[in-house]
């Protein structure tokens, strides 16, 4: 049995703190700021926040190569002689010759074709498991001052940094990062457990040359506990392209320069993320919000999101699916597993799970289509949130400290169906069967289990009979499941359509 409480829940307490230009520290010591990490000074302390920066410069010079190639063509005219001769019996007379020649001519046309190869992406990625190294063995950073780690991380797995402000703890990384005249990305997942200072520094590069200020951040922000907040921020830079000539990057501090290093983040940093392109809003949002995506394409079990929660199975095979393969369960015992989802564990936290499902004809009714529960043996806080009923109706459940539910029309057997089961505060608990809204709750808390939960697809495990399955007639689900998708988000009704309809 596995069980671990999440880092990443949320408490209770507000801070109305401000964020205004994050720049000034380094302005102040006649540095150059190159670099933003994030600064939010007014986010609220104990909330899960995943901080994307996009920073787009126009001069595309580093990212596009040109060759010129010169084609020639030519035309010729060719000179032609023309003759003719008489000749009679008795009287000779001499021929007479004519020519006429042609000067011959020749014209030269070029023409320039210019073509680009891109350049390569770049990367890194801090995954933070332990240690601060680089994925791609370049920019590994050093711990400073004690910087140290927690578990789980935000994924669920592994770990993610954990720094304290006030001793100054940071993570040093000596590689300079070559970022000027391109677009690039930062991302990463933080949860801030102190918010004392004015600044509040996850990552930062300066060179020490002037005193100008390359990007401005100055925003009020005031957040409640227990909101996961996703920033996005997109900077163009038409005018001033990034100039980071040198310079080492500081996670969790503003490196000065000219002093020890100053604004200090408190809490926890994960799944820190680099590549050098602009990512477009689709997919900074995906990034944030699709916890987890299994297509179960040829059998696999890995998820193709971008946390990489990849899960187990027992008893299943692989057959042809809504899309490419799937998952057939067709053996009493057979599940899917995977874990352990952090913000799933989160008290009143949005989140939406959706998969395609074709049950066999020659099954019974009844069945467990999604169990969660605080352990990977299905236990603790536990709860069946999608399943079908004694007369095979579609069921999506939440909790309360009751079950509350929404139920839906039988499934048809032998055809493919799309479900998806949602929760929000506003909507409350949501049912979605083939792209159409079937029904919806009054408005609630999602009492989760401050825990980071698993998802137990396919079956309802033995030792966990006496958890709160409310409609669903729990047992094994003989059929097929495809494309399985846990988001951290309540899905729109044009979300839910294009996976209906794909």
């Amino acid at each position: 049995m596995m069980e671990a409480r999440s880092n990443w829940s949320t408490g209770e307490t507000t801070h109305p703190n401000t964020t205004r230009n994050i720049f000034s520290k380094c302005a102040l010591s006649r540095a150059r700021f190159v670099i933003i990490g994030v600064v939010i000074g007014a986010l609220i302390a104990g909330i899960g926040l995943a901080s994307v920066i996009t920073m787009y410069v126009s001069d595309q010079s580093k990212t596009t190569a040109s060759t010129t190639q010169t084609t020639s063509s030519s035309t010729t005219s060719i000179s032609s002689t023309s003759s003719s001769s008489t000749s009679t019996s008795s009287t000779t007379s001499s021929s007479t010759s004519t020519s006429s020649t042609t000067s011959s001519t020749s014209s030269t046309s070029v023409s320039t074709t210019t073509t680009t190869s891109p350049v390569p992406y770049s990367y890194i990625f801090w995954s933070f498991d332990s240690n601060c190294n680089d994925m791609y063995n370049v920019y590994n950073g050093v711990s400073m001052n004690g910087a140290s780690y927690t578990s789980p991380g935000y994924t669920g797995y592994g770990s993610a940094l954990s720094l304290d402000g006030s001793s100054s703890q940071y993570v040093l990384v000596s590689n300079y990062k070559d970022m000027t005249y391109t677009s690039f990305t930062w991302e990463v997942w933080s949860y801030p457990t102190n918010l004392t200072n004015f600044d509040n520094m996850l990552l930062s590069m300066c060179e020490t040359t002037n005193n100008t200020t390359i990007v401005r951040v100055q925003q009020f922000l005031r957040q409640t506990a227990g909101i996961t907040l996703h920033l996005s921020m997109i900077i163009l830079l038409s005018h001033t392209p990034f100039q980071g000539a040198n310079g080492v990057m500081m996670i969790g501090a503003l490196n000065t320069t000219s002093g020890p290093p100053v604004s200090f983040w408190s809490g926890y940093i994960d799944q820190m993320s680099y590549v050098s392109r602009a990512k477009t809003a689709t997919e900074i949002f995906t990034d944030a919000t699709l916890v987890a995506y299994y297509s179960f394409d040829n059998g696999s079990l890995l998820d193709s999101g971008p946390n990489k929660i990849n899960g187990t199975a027992v008893g299943v095979s692989v057959t042809a699916g809504r899309i490419n393969e799937s998952l057939l369960f067709n053996t009493s015992g057979a599940y899917f597993q995977a874990g352990m989802f952090t913000l799933l564990g989160v008290i009143g936290h949005e989140y939406s799970i959706s998969l395609w499902v074709n049950k066999l004809s020659s099954a019974g009714a009844g069945g467990t289509l999604a169990h969660v529960s605080g352990s990977s043996n299905g236990t603790l806080w536990c709860i069946s949130m999608l399943g079908l009923t004694a007369s095979d109706e579609i069921v999506g459940q939440s909790w309360n400290n009751s079950i509350v539910a929404v139920q839906g029309s039988a499934l048809v057997a032998g055809v493919w169906t799309h479900i998806v089961t949602s929760y929000s505060l506003t909507n409350g608990v949501r049912l979605w069967i083939n792209g159409r809204l079937i029904g919806s709750t009054p408005q609630f808390t999602y009492a989760a289990s401050n825990l980071a939960n698993w998802i137990t697809i396919g079956t309802t495990f033995s030792n966990a009979v006496q958890c709160a399955h409310g409609n669903v007639a729990i047992g094994q689900f003989y059929g097929m499941i495809d494309e399985l998708k846990v988001y951290s988000r309540e899905l729109t009704s044009s979300d839910v359509y294009q996976l209906a309809n794909p």
